[in-house]
């Protein structure tokens, strides 16, 4: 039985020394191979980025079908809306009016602003024509009586500031009575006649 043993054992060993070798020769290759990785490292590395862009471009492929969805429809409109005939529709755009009513807005306030300028001179010319006759009025000493008429008036006017007013209030006065004259003037006149008419008669 020793020596069955010892059979068995030296195939065991036989086995276990070819398994050995296999494996050392397996771990030289690997070695091998371990060393040859460095060399491998940067287009390993150069891959794997290229593989994370191409993820990258599938995940926004996945949405380029419903871009290319829409754009098929926007193409079909665009087909169809070449397919009928275009119409040329002219729109006029006269600036004539335009130009009209400006002219005239203009025209209009420069005579606004001539009138408001010969109202004024004719204003300043009364001004001065009043005035130049009341200081030739006040340089004729040969009229006692009007000088002290118009040191009175001149006196009544500083005192009264309303005199104003009231002289406005008494000219209007006098055109009212005026008036009344003249009618009843012309009254009489058409009376006389009617008497004449009536007498003739």
């Amino acid at each position: 039985m020793n020596q069955q043993d010892n059979n068995t054992s030296a195939a065991f060993m036989e086995v276990t020394s070819r398994k050995m070798e296999g494996l050392d020769k397996k771990i030289d290759a690997l070695e091998g191979k371990l060393k040859e990785i460095p060399a491998h490292a940067e287009p390993l590395n150069k891959l794997l980025d290229s593989m994370e862009r191409l993820r990258s471009d599938i995940s926004e492929a996945s949405v380029l079908p419903e871009k290319l969805a829409h754009f098929s429809k926007r193409l079909e409109l665009v087909a169809e809306a070449l397919k009928q005939q275009p119409t040329s529709k002219v729109i006029h755009q006269h600036h004539v009016p335009k130009l009209i009513w400006i002219s005239a807005g203009l025209f209009v306030g420069i005579c606004l602003v001539c009138s408001g300028w010969y109202v004024t001179t004719s204003k300043l010319n009364s001004f001065i024509a009043n005035d130049t006759k009341y200081r030739q009025m006040r340089l004729d000493t040969t009229h006692k009586s009007l000088q002290l008429y118009l040191d009175r008036l001149d006196s009544l006017y500083e005192t009264y500031p309303n005199m104003r007013e009231k002289v406005l209030e008494t000219e209007e006065e006098h055109r009212l009575n005026f008036e009344r004259l003249q009618k009843a003037e012309r009254l009489r006149t058409e009376a006389k006649n009617l008497e004449k008419s009536a007498g003739r008669k």
